[in-house]
């Protein structure tokens, strides 16, 4: 396939938590609750800039070496089930999602740090679940979750792309990063989070409004076509 006709293909990788869900205002008090009640002493802005985009056990695994704890087992299983209850209660599509969606023509797919059972019943609460079926990649998949670049690796695999031919949608740093180390364009939604934070990671532009997304990939698409010409 020539250089100009591999520019044309595309591949979105979407976060799930905070890009397509609005799930981060339920999983983090969650989360930080749950640390306070194991005794681990950290404040709920701390909790939530340094864990936001990052799988459960790599939360865990980073609380237990800074903190000195060794947490219980189960933990991660009691924290599933928690969010699990109150997604079910409670969760809504990240405003102007779906609108946006029906304007991307390229391929999409998830690439998300929560389990594979979470993104499916976090998909299908707001109707979204029809546009990713058999889609769906979880750090579940890979060793190394955010922000190491398997997970975006993994699926640009999976989905027959090369990492040059992806654009990410994340929301969180490690997220940002774990895409701009796979070597594809990450564009940074801002709704909950500091853009100059999503900047400094690397991402290649910010945005806080999911209305934008089709009309920012078009952009980069013609970009990139101008790059190879």
């Amino acid at each position: 396939m020539k250089t100009s006709e591999l520019a044309k293909m595309q591949l979105i990788i979407f976060d799930c938590d905070g890009v397509l869900v609005d799930s981060e205002s339920i999983a983090n008090p969650l989360f930080y609750k749950m640390l306070t009640e194991y005794g681990i002493n950290i404040s709920y802005e701390e909790s939530y800039t340094s864990f936001t985009g990052l799988s459960v056990r790599t939360c865990l695994s980073l609380i237990e070496k800074k903190f000195g704890k060794v947490l219980p087992k189960n933990l991660t299983d009691e924290y599933q089930e928690n969010v699990m209850l109150a997604l079910k209660t409670d969760l809504k599509p990240i405003k102007g999602i779906h609108s946006a969606l029906e304007n991307i023509k390229q391929p999409i797919c998830v690439a998300s740090g929560s389990s594979h059972e979470r993104i499916r019943l976090s998909l299908e609460l707001t109707g979204l679940l029809s546009k990713f079926e058999g889609n769906i990649f979880s750090a579940s998949d890979v060793t190394r979750g955010k922000p190491a670049p398997d997970l975006f690796l993994h699926a640009a695999q999976k989905m027959g792309f090369l990492p040059e031919q992806c654009t990410v949608i994340e929301d969180s740093v490690p997220g940002v990063q774990a895409g701009v180390a796979a070597g594809m364009t990450v564009l940074g939604y801002a709704c909950g989070h500091k853009p100059e934070d999503l900047a400094s990671a690397g991402a290649h532009f910010v945005f806080d409004d999911m209305h934008l997304l089709p009309e920012l990939l078009k952009s980069y698409s013609r970009q990139s076509d101008m790059e190879i010409a």
